[in-house]
């Protein structure tokens, strides 16, 4: 039914992006390693499948004509991408939520395997699905209230995603959250310490430290962990930087402890990561 069209186009004013992904015109296989944004990604499989679609850590097998939602700031990656698998990706920022639906701008989605909603959540993603491929159309449309439709069929996207599967988050904490992972996320390189990050947003290293956990999946140490990993991955197998040079740049003390924290998150030391990337 559709052909590859790779759309890549930044719209509403530059505050939503939309992509149609056709897996079987890539020659290599997809795997796109853990990483974050700070736009809500809806993520809508048409047909084959992800083995590894990992969130804050957990692993979620998709099938064809199911949703993943990933929410601002969630570390995620993609991973065992059937050659089968066509996709339509919505990226949509915080600045477009607070203009069109700020009812939503302290709302988390949670959406569960489809065995386990409700008839009323079921029916909730069967229109979400009608509303991607809407999407899809009217970008690939020209005339000259196309970036008024798409903004039209997003926001009723989004109004389906509250209503069925949005979570209400206490908003001063939520800031709190957000202020401290847009804060580790620009200075993981600097000595960062729970006790520190507590103190910049005034709570007890207790309490933080448990909020963060109960809202990420990751205590606020080993989401430190995990960023600085993530660029590591980058230095080491992208760039084929040393592993002294890359434990200095990206915030550890020492190899031991990048060594440690690479095993943890991607399962090989940064010398195996190296060699993996080369053979």
């Amino acid at each position: 039914m559709y052909k590859y069209e790779d759309v890549k186009v930044e719209w509403a004013d530059n505050t939503v992006r939309f992509d149609y992904v056709d897996r079987s015109v890539f020659s290599e296989d997809i795997e796109i390693p853990e990483h974050w944004h700070e736009e809500i990604e809806i993520n809508y499989t048409m047909t084959g499948e992800v083995k590894e679609y990992i969130i804050d850590g957990d692993t979620e097998y998709v099938h064809g004509g199911e949703f993943i939602v990933v929410n601002p700031f969630q570390v995620h990656g993609v991973h065992n991408v059937s050659r089968a698998r066509r996709n339509l990706l919505l990226l949509v920022s915080q600045r477009f939520i607070q203009k069109f639906i700020p009812r939503l701008s302290d709302t988390r989605f949670i959406l569960k395997p489809s065995i386990f909603m409700s008839s009323d959540q079921q029916r909730a993603v069967a229109r979400m699905a009608d509303l991607m491929i809407s999407i899809f159309e009217v970008t690939k449309a020209d005339h000259e209230y196309r970036d008024d439709e798409f903004i039209g069929l997003t926001v009723q996207l989004l109004a389906l995603l509250g209503s069925n599967f949005g979570i209400k988050n206490d908003s001063k904490m939520t800031n709190n959250l957000a202020e401290t992972i847009a804060y580790v996320q620009k200075n993981y390189k600097e000595e960062l310490t729970l006790v520190g990050l507590a103190n910049r947003v005034h709570l007890s290293a207790a309490y933080f430290d448990r909020f963060f956990k109960e809202q990420t999946g990751y205590s606020v140490m080993q989401y430190v962990g995990k960023i600085r990993s993530m660029h590591a991955y980058q230095l080491l197998a992208v760039d084929q930087k040393s592993v002294a040079y890359t434990a200095t740049m990206v915030g550890f003390s020492s190899t031991q402890a990048l060594n440690r924290s690479l095993k943890k998150n991607f399962g090989l030391t940064a010398t195996a990561l190296k060699k993996q990337k080369t053979t």
